[in-house]
């Protein structure tokens, strides 16, 4: 970074805070208008790659991710696994012990 500009505090523009409602709808309507045209370029990409597959490639380019899993959840799913595994060893360590 320049040193002349190191240590300089932005005060030239100012922070577009919303003070009306009429402004606070606005700033709602403009952020719904900008989410909306992001949709509409999404959709219209895979509608692109629809209709022309040697585009596509393997998969779409805004193809579905799937479920997140919280961390918590997924050590819990392991050790329901875990749990499963070492019941089905110790049954069949007391089987084998049984038929001796």
């Amino acid at each position: 970074m320049k040193s002349y500009l190191k240590n300089i505090v932005i005060n030239a523009i100012k922070p577009s805070v919303p003070k009306t409602k009429l402004q606070q709808k606005t700033s709602e309507l403009k952020k719904l208008i900008q989410r909306n045209k992001g949709s509409k370029a999404k959709l219209d990409q895979t509608i692109f790659e629809i209709n022309n597959p040697k585009f596509k490639g393997k998969k779409f380019t805004f193809a579905p991710k799937g479920k997140a899993i919280k961390e918590s959840d997924r050590k819990k799913q392991i050790m329901k696994d875990n749990n499963k595994v070492i019941g089905k060893m110790v049954k069949k360590a007391f089987d084998a012990g049984k038929g001796k």
